[in-house]
């Protein structure tokens, strides 16, 4: 059985009371994501009762094995790729707040940063929405271009946001990579059919899958299980990347 939560709220608690009354062996989740901290005691009872993994996103007060990666590292790797290509002025496009996978994400951003000691910061939030991200560029850009505060290159906090600024630069004419540098994090199936295609870091989801499965396989055997496993990302060098001369 599988169901879509769209991210919302009210689906997903919906959705975890019907795999209940269903007697479902075992349940392989992605959490919604404002759902982080805004669990119920009803709802965190009901999955304790349940042989439940985890992908990606965390459950404050709930212990039970989680198959994500390293996302201070790979948006760290992302930065440092840029600071390569001679970007100084690197805007972040922040995903949703409070969210462990933002704060971490943001946290490699800021690092890499402070490492190559530049101060120029930049950040909009567009809660890993694509519409958002395209909304707040149309907004935003023109501010930046009047106040001479541009940024050369982005990273946005997953593909979905950075696919939103392309189609945003491509109504406001500006020119990617040539004007400004984008790179992503997911490599979703489709950002190499973007124009230019996404540069981006690779989240290995066939093996997050297959991981979750296999423990989630061995929970319900009452077999010994890791409750986490991190697994590595990688740059997928593309087309919406170029070196910046000053």
């Amino acid at each position: 059985m599988v169901v879509n939560s769209d991210d919302s709220q009210e689906k997903e608690g919906r959705y975890l009371k019907l795999l209940y009354s269903r007697r479902v062996d075992g349940v392989i989740m992605t959490v919604a994501g404002y759902r982080e901290e805004k669990y119920s005691e009803e709802e965190l009872s009901l999955m304790k009762k349940m042989h439940l993994v985890l992908i990606d996103r965390e459950i404050n007060g709930l212990s039970t094995p989680i198959i994500k990666v390293n996302n201070f590292a790979g948006a760290y790797s992302a930065v440092k790729y840029l600071l390569s290509m001679g970007h100084k002025r690197i805007m972040y496009i922040a995903g949703i707040e409070g969210t462990k996978t933002n704060q971490e994400r943001k946290k490699g951003y800021l690092t890499a940063l402070k490492e190559a000691n530049i101060s120029w910061q930049e950040e909009i939030v567009a809660n890993f929405r694509l519409d958002t991200a395209y909304q707040k560029i149309i907004h935003h850009w023109p501010e930046f271009k009047n106040s001479n505060h541009l940024p050369s290159a982005i990273f946005a906090a997953n593909d979905l946001m950075a696919i939103g600024a392309l189609k945003a630069f491509a109504q406001l004419k500006v020119q990617v990579p040539q004007e400004v540098s984008i790179i992503g994090f997911d490599n979703i199936p489709f950002s190499d059919c973007t124009n230019p295609p996404l540069t981006t870091i690779n989240q290995p989801t066939y093996l997050m899958g297959r991981k979750a499965v296999e423990i989630l396989l061995l929970l319900i055997d009452k077999k010994k299980i890791k409750k986490s496993i991190e697994l590595k990302t990688e740059l997928v060098e593309r087309g919406s990347v170029s070196r910046w001369e000053v």
